[in-house]
């Protein structure tokens, strides 16, 4: 794969002379600045004919596999709106529910930020954060979940 130095840094947030001071061994990467260059092209390998995947695609098809993995409709998924907060409506708990899963499936196997996934949800940070939160808590409790994570991870093996 042919992605030039200016567009893998671009796609990072990461500065050109930062890229070429560690690539030609003048500075020591720092671990966060690799991870955001390694993310970057994941999304670049993801892509077709060179183009970065839209995040708001990529984020959409995360909610349909996490979805048909949770024996789910994909349509209430993505009809219900994340910004509303009615917790009290079993249907949206539903679907928070299955959000969460989503936003698992693209930021840990498809490398998107949470910042990333805020803007392609329309969605606060915070609010992404508070849910990946609630995802790992509810991770170590719940057999179901597991069972799904293991059924994802096979899939991205």
């Amino acid at each position: 794969m042919n992605i030039p130095a200016a567009n893998l840094c671009r796609a990072a947030g990461v500065g050109r002379q930062t890229y070429r001071d560690a690539v030609e061994r003048r500075t020591m990467m720092r671990p966060a600045t690799l991870a955001r260059l390694n993310a970057a092209l994941r999304r670049f390998q993801l892509g077709f004919g060179g183009e970065e995947v839209a995040p708001h695609a990529a984020y959409r098809a995360c909610l349909v596999l996490a979805a048909f993995v949770m024996k789910t409709d994909p349509r209430a998924v993505l009809s219900s709106d994340p910004g509303k907060r009615a917790t009290l409506d079993p249907h949206w708990k539903a679907a928070a529910h299955v959000r969460r899963v989503g936003y698992y499936i693209a930021n840990q196997f498809l490398g998107f930020s949470q910042v990333d996934l805020a803007r392609a949800a329309g969605v606060t940070r915070q609010n992404i954060s508070d849910a990946m939160r609630a995802f790992y808590d509810q991770r170590d409790t719940d057999p179901e979940l597991n069972a799904v994570l293991g059924k994802l991870e096979e899939i991205f093996e």
